[in-house]
């Protein structure tokens, strides 16, 4: 029994020591695992950065030749540091030398031209107040003195807490597209002018695409055939007269002519030409000026109708005044017996004559705004001196008048007023033979207003005449007329009879 017990004991230890030893041979080959793991770990992280490296590598790579196959570089400038970061491509834009010593901000400012250099301080600030994207362009000169127009392209750079931290953006040297042959080339194809080179044979050279855009014809079709092809029939002459294959010395021809479209309709062109002296070539630039001769037609056709119109009425109104005159004739006929009223009816007359004599002037004048004074005191004159004529007095007449354009306002008051004056000249200005001796002058002052000395040389002469105004019809009507026109009149006393002096102020130009 104690030897079976002794068998099972040791057994038992002999079990506990193997456990011991597969415990611990256990514990050796978790850790050999564990560090074998740790290796495969490691050596998974270093692939892994190795390959995002090599993709970013390749990315920026990529973006690098993308920048320089499409010429546009990229920038940033950061508030806090107030640093500038310039990708390479926009190194090259801007030609920076690597022997440079200053900061990049530095160089920049180096290449601003000096209109950009003042703006600076703007555009800094519109740069850190930046909210959305914008585009600004910009002339820089190169370290090598190349002139180079840019646009830089900008959009806001915000941080977690939604702050703007800086500003990045593109840059794009567009120099060839404004100065070089691609700028020429985008302004003839963009210009909505008409632009074309035209040999001395009278085909184009070359034309804009204005000109299909216009006259419907395809390019092909307008280099294949002569212009004068596409001139209207009507204009052949005028064109011919005027083509620059005339102008000896080559200075710029000038003129309008009309087009036929393909589909018929005609337009309206003005040019200016100019030959080149090397190539014997013709450049030309033409614009449609249709739309505007049709108004410019339209509104010479209202002023024909306003024109016609005008001159009817003053027809009317003349021939009226006449009706009006005729009926005092009458009138003054059937009472040949009262000396009192065919006084009355002659004065009234004349009145009438004076304002009918200014409406035919104004519908015989070429301009309906104003007539000639000078020729409408001729024939009032030449009136007057008609009707009183039974008299059997010489009545003289000493007109000297600037060349005075005066308007219906001031016309119809004034040529009144001067009938009233000429009048009593002729009534009562006479000398001891009873011959009337009448003086018109008309001047223009310094101050443009004008200034008429009418009156008569009589013997018969009274002093203070403008102030009888109440004893005489003819001296109410003066002073009346002379209100209308705002003018002051005065009897002057240093010429011979009875003189007055009227200056008022007139609302045309006078004549030069």
């Amino acid at each position: 029994m104690e030897n079976k017990l002794e068998k099972i004991n040791l057994e038992i230890e002999t079990t506990e020591a193997r456990l011991a030893d597969l415990k611990r041979n256990l514990a050796i080959l978790n850790s050999k695992v564990l560090e074998s793991r740790k290796d495969e770990v490691k050596t998974f992280d270093i692939h892994y950065v190795k390959s995002i490296k090599d993709k970013l590598k390749q990315k920026e790579n990529l973006i690098q030749k993308t920048e320089e196959f499409f010429n546009v570089g990229h920038w940033r400038f950061n508030f806090k540091n107030r640093l500038l970061e310039w990708s390479p491509e926009t190194y090259n834009i801007f030609e920076y030398p690597e022997d440079y010593k200053g900061t990049l901000t530095d160089f920049y400012m180096s290449c601003m031209d000096e209109k950009s250099t003042e703006r600076f301080p703007n555009i800094s600030q519109v740069l850190e107040n930046v909210s959305k994207n914008s585009v600004m362009n910009q002339t820089v000169v190169t370290s090598s003195g190349t002139k180079k127009f840019l646009s830089f392209s900008s959009f806001p750079v915000y941080n977690e807490a939604g702050t703007i931290i800086a500003v990045e953006g593109l840059v794009k040297d567009f120099s060839d597209r404004i100065t070089g042959k691609n700028g020429l080339d985008n302004f003839f194809n963009l210009s909505y002018d008409l632009h074309c080179i035209v040999d001395r044979d009278r085909y184009f050279v070359k034309v804009s695409p204005s000109w299909s855009k216009l006259l419907g014809y395809t390019e092909k079709e307008l280099l294949s055939r002569s212009y004068m092809d596409f001139v209207h029939p009507d204009d052949l002459e005028c064109t011919e007269s005027r083509d620059v294959q005339n102008d000896e010395e080559s200075s710029v021809l000038q003129f309008e002519n009309r087009y036929i479209t393909k589909s018929g309709e005609v337009v309206s062109l003005s040019w200016n030409s100019q030959t080149d002296d090397e190539t014997q070539l013709v450049f030309c630039t033409a614009r449609d000026i249709t739309k505007s001769k049709l108004a410019q037609s339209r509104l010479l056709n209202d002023l024909s109708e306003k024109d016609l119109l005008l001159r009817e009425i003053h027809h009317r109104v003349k021939n009226n005044l006449q009706i009006i005159s005729s009926l005092l004739s009458l009138q003054s006929g059937s009472n040949s017996g009262e000396e009192r009223l065919n006084k009355l009816y002659h004065e009234s007359q004349n009145r009438i004559k004076s304002m009918a004599a200014i409406h035919e002037m104004f519908y015989q004048s070429e301009e309906l705004d104003k007539i000639d004074f000078g020729k409408y005191m001729e024939k009032l004159t030449a009136d007057l001196s008609s009707s009183f004529s039974a008299l059997n007095n010489i009545i003289e007449f000493d007109l000297n008048l600037a060349p005075v354009d005066v308007n219906l306002d001031t016309a119809i008051p004034l040529g009144l007023l001067i009938n009233e004056v000429v009048t009593n000249s002729i009534k009562h200005g006479g000398d001891k033979n009873g011959n009337v001796h009448v003086i018109v002058e008309m001047k223009v002052l310094a101050d443009l207003k004008l200034q008429l000395i009418i009156g008569d040389k009589g013997t018969n002469s009274q002093k203070n005449i403008l102030d009888k105004s109440e004893d005489s019809l003819g001296m109410m009507l003066i002073n009346s007329l002379v209100e209308q026109i705002d003018g002051e009149i005065e009897q002057i006393y240093d010429h011979e009879g009875t003189v007055f002096r009227l200056i008022f102020e007139n609302k045309l130009n006078v004549k030069i």
